[in-house]
């Protein structure tokens, strides 16, 4: 496992994601145009009346859907002791919990404005840029971490499909659960490979990618341990999501004549659906897929309808539009704050990691 020093070394993998020119963009454009026209194709297939979707989330208990904000933002907390404990796994002296959750905050707001998950390279250039941490160790730390989540949420949603649908799966679902299965599998084969042909794999390498690779591997490998400690934390950041949108339901009466069960299996299922497609997606914050996923999850347990779309559009404007709301202040931030600074430094032209 490699040590402290070797991750700290500032000139061995300074990164600039140029997320400020990544912000304004014809691709950018291009996925947000992307995302809400699948949105406008919903309504206009499903034959919404908008004004009554609209009218159902004004109608929503306000209490609920501010309670079911707070609960949310607890998530990144949660997420930040996680990263927290995966980055002491690793041999590092990890930075403040707190300062942990603002930076996978500020990934997430990324996510929401660029596409391709690029929010993941933007908070190991964050944990690089204000900790001295090297971006390609802490991003084999961000690697770990999604191996984590896929699998929890693999095994969480089969349980909720179980509750749900005793007697027969809908074939819509089977696919999902099965390329969901099947990236696990192949996340858990590269990461065994890694583990045991770390040389091997280093010698296909241009010689001046094996540091970075060294380093990369080291931060996957080294960041698991603490099992007890990363399942509480994992099932913590993941039951504010399913609280989320289990409060938004209720605060529209979506399921309130269910068991109580079957209205957190409905929650899991939905939550955990639409964060599936979230992260597959090739739009912003899954911008699109992700509503699509929430009213096809909605109706394939007999939710359909206005209430469906309200559901699913009051849980995004939680889940994706507050995120950028709140976001943005934070980001500018703490990149005019840095700016004199990088350009001092030479480092906002691109460099290699």
């Amino acid at each position: 496992m490699e040590g402290q020093a070797s991750c700290r070394r500032p000139s061995d993998d300074a990164l600039d994601p140029g997320f400020r020119r990544r912000f304004v963009n014809i691709k950018t454009a291009m996925s947000f145009g992307l995302g809400l026209a699948i949105i406008a194709l919903l309504l206009n297939r499903l034959d919404i009346n908008v004004a009554q979707a609209l009218r159902a989330i004004g109608q929503a208990d306000g209490r609920l859907v501010l309670l079911a904000v707070g609960l949310y933002y607890t998530t990144f907390l949660a997420r930040g002791l996680r990263w927290q404990v995966m980055l002491r796994n690793a041999g590092l002296t990890p930075p403040p919990s707190l300062f942990l959750g603002l930076v996978v905050f500020l990934s997430w707001f990324a996510n929401c404005l660029v596409p391709a998950k690029l929010g993941d390279v933007y908070r190991a250039y964050l944990l690089k840029k204000h900790r001295n941490i090297s971006a390609s160790f802490a991003g084999g730390t961000i690697i770990a971490e999604r191996l984590i989540d896929l699998s929890f949420v693999l095994l969480l949603s089969g349980a909720a499909v179980l509750i749900i649908f005793p007697s027969r799966v809908p074939d819509g679902v089977v696919p999902v659960l099965v390329v969901s299965g099947v990236a696990v599998l192949g996340a858990g084969v590269a990461l065994l490979s890694l583990r045991r042909w770390e040389a091997a794999i280093a010698r296909f390498l241009p010689r001046r990618a094996r540091g970075i690779f060294d380093r990369f591997r080291g931060g996957t490998v080294a960041a698991f341990g603490s099992y007890p400690s990363l399942a509480v934390l994992t099932v913590l950041a993941w039951a504010a999501e399913i609280a989320r949108f289990w409060l938004v339901a209720h605060s529209l009466a979506l399921f309130d004549a269910e068991p109580m069960v079957q209205q957190i299996a409905i929650a899991t299922f939905v939550a955990l659906g639409s964060a599936i497609f979230t992260t597959a997606a090739p739009t912003p914050g899954g911008l699109g897929a992700a509503e699509l996923a929430i009213v096809g999850a909605l109706a394939l347990t007999g939710r359909v309808g206005e209430i469906a779309v309200g559901a699913a559009l009051l849980d995004r404007l939680i889940s994706y539009w507050s995120l950028i709301a709140l976001g943005l202040i934070p980001f500018l931030a703490w990149e005019i704050r840095s700016a004199p600074v990088l350009a001092v430094a030479g480092v906002s032209r691109a460099h290699r990691d």
